[in-house]
């Protein structure tokens, strides 16, 4: 789906569920996984900007008192506090700015070891995946999934990427979960399943955007999701798994339960990241875009490698969703001011699929915006994130990869 001033675009291709035979419609709702994140991300920033709380303040005081409240009406929880999950000689100094960052040492509730090149004999594993596959009638609960035991008492200090040469990048779901409770604290919810997530958001947003907060994808659409990944399966061999009945699509709360069409999601990046902002204030918005050197800013990716373009017209940042069954991509292109928002049922070690319709639609639209011809060719994968298409550049002189800053 694609968005801009002047208005809107979309369309859709393949099969939504194999056993009818029923094909995609532009009407179809999709889980964007950690597309949410972005909109947890400004929303927080929204509070920053208003003088709320900062980036460097504590999380721990925050979030503690709702932990509190929680556990009084279900002692099952199993902790009152940050501390109890983690230690007080970790979580007293989390800020802010390191679970937007991803840079804090919280633990990933999300168990995918995904295997990369140069890993030959390397099998993906993922524990978690198992046990909901093996219990799709389980719903699990932000506060369940941080007393999982490999989450707590796992603190883990963030001082590598696993891009190397790059600033420290410690990739957790669980800290967009504690960015919900702050959210919800300052809302004075009573839980975190009575926060309005939608709270921030112009109204025509409310009224498109689903928080899927329980149930399974079925409960929201009607597309099926396809898990077509080498997961927890002997090596050379992937898996055929529809997700449609499965709860667990939608563990994670505030870091991935938005579900809603591509169209929708469009807008909400449009609104998020372009001359808007509608939800945070341009200044807080520009705090969350990456350096060029960061393959994440606050709550957003450098989307700039799946823009097919060097200079100005390569600049791009966004999300990626990747979610039980599901693939997805959200991305803001400035020089252009558009938005693009790929959605997909199947879901694939490298998330090629939504990376390349999005590099290939993205060329094709800055053509005709700019009169110019795209001819683009997939490039080969480097990686779990590393799907990409390489493009004659749009702007003379702009070859290969972007080498400019990232800008508003």
């Amino acid at each position: 789906a694609y968005r801009d001033a002047g208005g809107r675009a979309a369309a859709a291709a393949g099969t939504i569920n194999f056993a009818s035979g029923l094909q995609a419609s532009v009407d179809d709702r999709y889980p964007f996984g950690s597309v949410t994140k972005f909109l947890t991300g400004a929303s927080i920033l929204k509070l920053v900007a208003q003088g709320v709380l900062s980036l460097d303040t504590k999380v721990a005081p925050l979030v503690d008192p709702i932990v509190a409240k929680m556990a009084d009406a279900d002692p099952s929880q199993g902790f009152r506090s940050l501390a109890d999950l983690f230690g007080e000689e970790n979580v007293s100094s989390t800020t802010i700015r390191q679970l937007l960052s991803m840079t804090s040492g919280v633990p990933d509730f999300d168990t995918a070891t995904p295997c990369f090149p140069g890993m030959p004999h390397c099998v993906p594993t993922d524990s978690l995946r198992k046990t909901l596959y093996s219990t799709p009638n389980e719903s699990y609960s932000p506060t369940r999934l941080m007393h999982f035991p490999w989450v707590a008492n796992h603190w883990r200090p963030c001082n590598t990427s696993i891009f190397p040469g790059l600033s420290p990048f410690c990739y957790s779901s669980t800290n967009f979960m504690l960015l919900g409770l702050v959210l919800a604290a300052h809302a004075k919810a009573s839980s975190w399943a009575t926060f309005e997530q939608g709270a921030m958001l112009p109204q025509y947003l409310r009224d498109s955007l689903i928080f899927a907060n329980s149930g399974s994808p079925r409960d929201y659409t009607t597309v099926h999701g396809y898990d077509r990944t080498s997961y927890n399966v002997p090596q050379g061999q992937h898996n055929h798994h529809d997700n449609w009945a499965v709860n667990g699509v939608f563990s994670g709360w505030t870091a991935s339960d938005i579900v809603a069409t591509a169209g929708a999601v469009a807008d909400l990046t449009w609104e998020v990241y372009g001359p808007n902002h509608a939800v945070a204030p341009e200044e807080a918005v520009r705090e969350m875009i990456p350096g060029l050197r960061d393959i994440y800013g606050l709550a957003t990716f450098n989307m700039s490698m799946n823009s097919g373009q060097g200079g100005r017209y390569g600049v791009a940042y966004g999300h990626l969703g990747a979610t039980y069954g599901y693939q997805s991509v959200a991305a803001y292109f400035p020089a252009l001011q558009v938005a693009l928002t790929v959605a997909t049922n199947i879901e694939r070690d490298f998330q090629e699929q939504p990376a390349h319709a999005l590099c290939f639609s993205y060329n094709e639209a800055a053509a005709l915006l700019l009169n110019r011809t795209a001819r683009c060719e997939e490039a080969p994968e480097s990686g779990y994130y590393g799907a990409r298409c390489k493009c004659e550049p749009l702007e003379e002189g702009a070859a290969g990869r972007n080498e400019e800053a990232l800008i508003v």
